[in-house]
């Protein structure tokens, strides 16, 4: 088990500034809400509108406390991202969204180390500002990288629509923000590798132990 942090390597940066947000693809959007809302104290914020739950064939709600927003998205038919991903994986993370300097940079920094974009940067404006995004794969099975700029626009992205009024509850557990993202593999090797060299994340600490020396 290691940690890595965002203090940047040698080389250009492609200034992440914080995890953004965590998207989980799930079976049973109520189940989540309970957990949410009921357990965690989060507010329900947002939906995807009639467009973007058709478009994506997928029906997706936001929860957040504090700086910690996580997105829930159950299939609406087949064929979208979520039925994709509950094919082959029980509930669980599709998608970490970063939130960067300047896209354009990350963008040109992520492609030069190696990274494999699955789009290019998208552009959007609302009444309040502009927001810049694009996605890479990833060594995390199919959990992908969404990285995007914010210059004051509402939304957490086009086609969530944010309520009036925040539903449920109030963080009265006091969370903050996420520090830190934890992954479990086969491996760990390449899986360091990667965030190090690609992303230019710094080792911060690790944790090593042997099966057979923990024994009895």
């Amino acid at each position: 088990y290691g940690k890595l942090e965002a203090n940047m390597t040698s080389g250009e940066s492609p200034g992440i500034k914080r995890i953004e947000a965590l998207h989980y693809y799930v079976r049973d959007l109520s189940r989540s809400r309970r957990f949410y809302v009921d357990c965690m104290d989060f507010a329900e914020i947002g939906q995807s509108d009639g467009e973007l739950t058709a478009r994506g064939r997928q029906h997706s709600l936001v929860f957040r406390a504090g700086d910690c927003t996580v997105v829930c998205s159950a299939p609406a038919g087949e064929g979208g991202r979520a039925f994709r991903y509950l094919q082959k994986h029980p509930d669980g993370i599709g998608t970490i969204v970063f939130e960067v300097e300047d896209a354009a940079r990350a963008f040109r920094v992520l492609e030069a180390r190696g990274g494999t974009p699955i789009d290019d940067i998208r552009r959007f404006e609302d009444g309040a500002g502009s927001l810049a995004m694009f996605s890479i794969t990833t060594p995390f099975g199919d959990t992908t990288f969404r990285f995007i700029e914010r210059n004051g626009y509402r939304a957490l992205f086009p086609g969530m629509a944010l309520y009036d009024e925040p539903r449920g509850g109030k963080n009265g557990f006091g969370f903050s923000g996420f520090d830190h993202i934890t992954s479990n593999f086969q491996t760990m090797m390449p899986a360091l590798l990667w965030p190090e060299h690609g992303l230019g994340l710094e080792r911060y600490w690790a944790v090593k132990f042997h099966t057979a020396a923990a024994a009895p």
